[in-house]
């Protein structure tokens, strides 16, 4: 019986000491807050804050991860046509998620980057 005890009240302890899982809600608002950051460490002029930083990786890996998306989906599918110049930087795509998201705040997070290529008509030239 005390052994039961013992391992019950172990379990009790070791479920409150873990942090539990949940999702993190971020608005396009909230990206771009980042992305204007990630701007401002790519030109030098903020502080290369482990914060900063942070912000900065986020952003980049948001924007360039749905532009590699965007391709690999009109590379391979029939229906989807969003496919941004090779030539196209990073830094102006975020520059112009920044200014997409001033001028749209109804979308959601999750499609402000695809609707920003759709809005620069980005088509796929094949």
């Amino acid at each position: 019986m005390t052994n039961k005890l013992l391992s019950l009240g172990l379990l009790c302890a070791c479920c409150l000491i873990v942090p539990s899982a949940r999702a993190e809600f971020r608005s396009a608002k909230d990206m771009q807050k980042e992305c204007r950051v990630a701007l401002k460490v790519m030109n030098g002029t903020a502080d290369k804050s482990f914060e900063n930083i942070l912000f900065a990786g986020e952003c980049v890996g948001y924007i360039q991860g749905s532009v590699d998306g965007s391709q690999a989906l009109a590379e391979n599918t029939n229906w989807y046509k969003v496919c941004t110049p090779d030539n196209l930087s990073t830094a102006v795509l975020i520059e112009q998620f920044i200014s997409f998201v001033d001028a749209n705040p109804k979308y959601t997070l999750a499609s402000t980057a695809v609707q920003m290529m759709l809005a620069q008509d980005y088509g796929c030239k094949k």
